[in-house]
């Protein structure tokens, strides 16, 4: 060693110690994800940093709550959260995790933190109405702004997503009713059972997304009956004709005589009118002719005729009945009675109910073999009846429908039967031969 020289200095190595625990950029994580996201979905990532070396430095991510692990993924190397199930808003709206970020070194340190996932809600919920479909009744009568009805409708969506605004779209093509923000539904003009006594509405409940065009809706039917109130006084008429299907059911009603009156129930109960008071002025009536076999009833009360039997063209096509109307005045000690009486013609129109007939069935016909048609083919001609009048009879039709088609035909519209070729007698010596007649109109049971 020289005089007045350095000493060199001795090597040193320092080794780290795990003493310092992951640290978090954040000091709470929170991610907003779409209620319409896929698997799959990158929903965030966290980072934690070791300020130590080595494996020391080395950081493993770890969800350690117990909640909504099937819902998220934890990549515990790269701190990447991905979304492994379908979300819903409409059912949770909010997930908490608690993260534990844990070095490799020994003994290891570790920290943790709170990631919040939220769930952003969509419009994906259309408004429901309950029940789903609504009905009242409302006097005729009723001022205008009466409420009518309320229907209701509710969106399970948050927000804009979930307000309701309400519409009549159909309907109401007079504007009748208009429909409160709450769903009311009020009067906006007088109404008259006489013009219209039911309304069928509907309404749209539609939610207030900020997209117009993502705005979603449901409509639900409203039906509303209008009450009768006697508002009208009868009108006299003097219906004298009518013609009505000789298939009409029994109990239909063909006419009301005398009077109506367009009010319902007792408000539109009224007959005739006289200008007496008590019996006197109280009108009864009945047939008094033309009607022998009873094929009709009239009300007393009402002056309504009805169908009592089933009628038949084919057995009578008209009626010109007598109906009498007399006061009551016989019920009382006076006994005099006044009547006043009526003709009235009812007019029975025919159905096809009668099929053709043919008149002279079955029919027998001479033909001698040998015979070559078309010239001297003519076997015979067959005649068909029907009931029915025209249109129904207007052109019968004739069929072959069993028998020897390769010898004989028949015209459809004459009913004339020919040969298409020469007998034998020695081959075959009698044909029977099968025909249909049909008419041209629609059967009718």
């Amino acid at each position: 060693m020289e005089s007045g020289g350095e000493s060199p200095s001795p090597n040193r190595n320092v080794t780290d110690t795990n003493d310092n625990p992951p640290v978090f950029a954040e000091p709470a994580y929170s991610f907003d994800i779409p209620e319409n996201a896929q698997r799959g979905f990158h929903v965030g990532v966290i980072t934690a940093t070791d300020p130590d070396v080595g494996t020391n430095a080395a950081v493993t991510y770890t969800v350690i709550s117990d909640w909504a692990n099937d819902v998220f993924s934890l990549n515990p190397q790269t701190g990447i959260f991905t979304l492994t199930a379908r979300l819903d808003y409409e059912e949770v709206q909010h997930y908490i995790l608690v993260v534990q970020a844990q070095d490799n070194g020994y003994p290891s340190l570790s920290s943790t933190l709170t990631v919040y996932c939220n769930v952003v809600d969509l419009n994906d919920n259309a408004p429901i109405f309950d029940p789903m479909s609504y009905s009242n009744e409302i006097f005729e009568n009723a001022p205008i702004n009466s409420d009518v009805v309320t229907v209701s409708a509710t969106d399970i969506d948050s927000g804009s997503n979930g307000r309701i605004e309400y519409a009549i779209t159909a309907g109401d093509d007079n504007d009748d009713f208009q429909i409160m923000n709450n769903g009311t539904i009020r009067t906006r003009r007088s109404l008259d059972r006489e013009t219209k006594s039911t309304y069928s509405l509907v309404v749209t409940a539609r939610d207030c997304a900020k997209e117009p065009e993502k705005r979603l809706s449901s409509t639900v039917q409203v039906t509303i009956l209008l009450k009768d109130i006697n508002d009208l006084a009868p009108e006299f008429v003097t219906p004298n004709e009518t013609s009505v299907a000789e298939n009409i059911p029994i109990n239909t009603v063909i006419m009301a005589v005398k009077a109506v009156d367009r009010d319902e129930g007792r408000n539109g109960y009224v007959s005739a009118t006289d200008i007496d008071e008590g019996a006197n002025g109280r009108v009864r009536f009945s047939i008094a002719a033309g009607d022998d076999n009873r094929d009709f009833t009239i009300s007393e009360d009402s002056g309504v005729v009805r169908v009592a039997k089933n009628l038949n063209f084919e057995r009578k096509a008209l009626y010109a009945i007598t109906v009498r109307a007399e006061d009551c005045a016989g019920d009382t000690a006076s006994g005099e009675v006044r009547f006043d009486t009526a003709r009235l013609s009812i007019t029975i129109t025919d159905i096809n109910d009668n099929p053709p007939t043919f008149l002279d069935s079955p029919y027998l016909a001479y033909v001698m073999e040998n015979v070559i048609p078309p010239n001297d083919g003519y076997v015979i001609t067959v005649r068909a009846y029907d009931a029915d009048t025209p249109p129904f009879n207007s052109q019968v039709r004739y069929f072959l429908k069993e028998g020897d088609t390769d010898f004989f035909k028949i015209n459809a519209s004459t009913g004339e039967i020919s040969l298409l070729r020469a007998l034998d007698r020695e081959l075959q010596e009698e044909y029977i031969l099968t025909l249909v007649a049909m008419d041209t109109g629609k059967w009718i049971d």
